[in-house]
This record gives C-alpha cells, structure tokens and sequence, in this order.
C-alpha cells in the first residue's frame, strides 16, 4: 500500500515499489505486469498515477510495452559478436542455450541480381531460399532469408528439416565449413512481414544483417538477410591491438 501523507508523489512511490518487486523476482524478465486497472486495484491509486509511473519505468528500461498484449519486464539484452563465423546455433549452445529455430518456408528459384552478384553466380541460377526466425527461449531473436546455390549444393532442398542446423548440413552433406564472412548493419524500421515475424509493432527500429560467409578459398558459401528487434539484441565488437 502506498502513502498518502508523506510528501513524495504516488506515481514515484509507485514507480519504486514496481522495481522492488523487479528485483526481488516477484516480477521476472519477460514477465507480464498486471493491468492497469488491477494496478489501480492493488496499489489504491488513480489510473492517471499509474499510467505515468509505467511511463517513466518504460523509459528507464524497466518495462517494455507490446502492442495489443500489455507491459512486460524487459529481458536483458541478447549479446551476439558482429563479427563472428559462428551460426545461431553454435552461438546458442557455447552461450549455454538451446537453440530453436521454427521454418517459416524454402523454395527453390531464380536468383537476383544483387545476391547473383554477393554469391558470384550467374544470373538466373536456381537458389535454395530459405526463411526461419531464430529464438532465444520462446521469443523470436531473429528473422532470417538464406539464400544457397543450388548447383554449388545440389538437392540442398531434400536435407531441410527443423533441429539442424544449417552450418551442420553444409559440413555434413557437402563438407564446408566457413572460414569468415563479410557483415554490413543497418537500422531499418519493421515492415509488416519483419513485424509479423519478430512480434514488434510495424516501424519499430530494428537491426538489418546482410552477410556473406566464405570459405577457406575466399569461395561465397552463402548469403543472409537477419532482421533482429534493436530492444532484443546488443551487438560487440572485439578486436586485438597490434604490437608494432
């Protein structure tokens, strides 16, 4: 309960009993807050005082809002190296998680020009487009289009399946193995489709990933749009000084 006689303001009084609650676990990351009417309810204050305190704790970092669902604890951040070799997967298993990832479709197509030109093909060949979201936990980490030459994997389409990962069929059916790949970011706002797929409101800033893997040989393996939402993930950057 909180009081009215002392001089600081309900919404702050309400502001730090949320946040005790945060960091007693009574609330945990991901968790969903009540609503604002049984916050009214619980704490006997004004729909008004509530409001703005759930206002300020989203600002702070405390909470996030999701259209059409309510106000979460926000998770912390997801951390992924920028300029690692390794897939989801193998991020997800040496970070100590489990990886999951759901097959949204794959088809087998024309290339476009643009990728054509990233995986140095011709124009015209037949591709392995493939669309998966990545998740961490049961939220959606990462929306992503793979696109993999057919004539470089032939019946690449025929080891498809949910579980594997996509760096194990390479290595296991067409023994390759990336070596580096060649990454450029952008902050881009959610379409519809990206919206739909990593449970964000429609323009919301989110990560764009286009990358390129390559083998030992400097030969393109394959190349990958990643959409990830900016409050999910947090990108680093390690590098090594050179002693001259």
């Amino acid at each position: 309960m909180l009081n009215n006689v002392i001089s600081k303001p309900l919404y702050i009084q309400l502001k730090q009993a949320i946040t005790e609650d945060i960091n007693r676990s009574v609330y945990q990351p991901g968790e969903k807050l009540p609503n604002e009417a049984e916050l009214c309810e619980q704490y006997s204050v004004s729909r008004i005082t509530v409001r703005k305190a759930l206002l300020e704790l989203v600002e702070e970092g405390y909470l996030e809002r999701l259209q059409g669902k309510g106000t979460f604890v926000k998770r912390p951040k997801f951390k992924r190296e920028l300029v690692s070799v390794k897939g989801y997967s193998e991020h997800m298993v040496s970070t100590g998680r489990t990886p999951h990832h759901k097959i949204i479709s794959y088809q087998v197509k024309e290339v476009s020009k643009g990728v054509a030109e990233k995986l140095n093909i011709p124009e015209k060949s037949s591709v392995l487009e493939l669309t998966r979201i990545l998740y961490n936990g049961k939220r959606p980490l990462s929306y992503e289009i793979s696109t993999y030459s057919m004539e470089q994997y032939p019946k690449l389409d025929q080891h498809i399946q949910e579980g594997i990962s996509m760096h194990r069929i390479l290595n296991n059916e067409y023994g390759v193995i990336p070596a580096y790949n060649e990454k450029i970011l952008n902050v881009i706002f959610a379409s519809s489709e990206e919206a739909e797929f990593l449970e964000c409101s429609v323009s919301d800033p989110i990560y764009e990933i286009e990358k390129t893997a390559y083998n030992e040989q400097e030969s393109p393996i394959y190349h990958s749009l990643l959409f990830y939402h900016t409050n999910q993930v947090s990108f680093t950057i390690s590098s090594k000084f050179n002693q001259d």
